[in-house]
């Protein structure tokens, strides 16, 4: 039943010219344009998911479908690509936007730093300024997300550690929790791989789902 849910579920795919570089781009939701729809039921909040490594979205898709789900069809869950890393099919639409200030600004947009900078192009080009944001970082996307969120300090942060996790080790959370004692940090009680995408989906999306609860109660 669970598989045949998610089926219903629409993913919407673009390529987008994002600073000069293709990206894939997978929308949940019936919501594709955001700045465009001056509707009522346009939302107030995007869910906003960056990957790790190797960086395809599409390996995310039953992620975003049981998380879209997860919070009741609420709230549009997106998933991109990292530059580079997912190219167009030769019959497929590159769309471009002509309002992207650092389209011919970013140095080295491959590396991290560009990496870095290609997210954040993308979400002022996309996301209208008044819109909420929950970033949603898995492996090296955690740490992009969290050199976006330097330019909003003041703004609540969740660290979920696995237990079993080659890439992150136990010792990370537990430094973490030495360092910033009064801070969101999370041990996994479920022995959830490190690539959690590869058949930990619906956890993880009931997971986030319920961290978000109260606050999205509130929008």
């Amino acid at each position: 039943m669970d598989s045949e849910i998610k089926e219903e579920i629409p993913v919407h795919e673009e390529f987008i010219l994002c600073c000069g570089v293709e990206t894939q781009v997978l929308k949940c939701g019936p919501w594709t344009d955001l700045f465009n729809d001056q509707s009522a039921n346009r939302p107030k909040l995007l869910i906003f998911v960056i990957t790790g490594n190797p960086g395809f979205s599409a390996a995310y898709v039953p992620f975003v479908k049981a998380l879209y789900s997860s919070v009741n069809k609420r709230f549009p869950v997106w998933v991109i690509s990292h530059a580079g890393h997912a190219l167009a099919p030769k019959d497929k639409k590159i769309l471009t936007t002509s309002d992207d200030p650092n389209a011919q600004e970013v140095e080295d947009i491959y590396g991290l730093c560009g990496q870095v900078e290609h997210k954040l192009a993308f979400l002022r080009t996309h996301v209208p300024k008044e819109m909420k944001l929950v970033l949603i970082g898995h492996s090296i996307g955690c740490y992009i997300s969290l050199q976006i969120l330097k330019l909003a300090p003041e703004l609540p942060l969740t660290f979920y550690y696995g237990t079993v996790d080659a890439w992150c080790p136990k010792e990370y959370y537990e430094d973490m929790k030495k360092d910033f004692p009064e801070g969101d940090i999370r041990l996994c009680e479920k022995k959830i791989p490190h690539a959690f995408v590869l058949g930990f989906h619906q956890e993880m999306a009931d997971m986030v789902a319920d961290w978000l609860k109260d606050d999205l109660s509130k929008i």
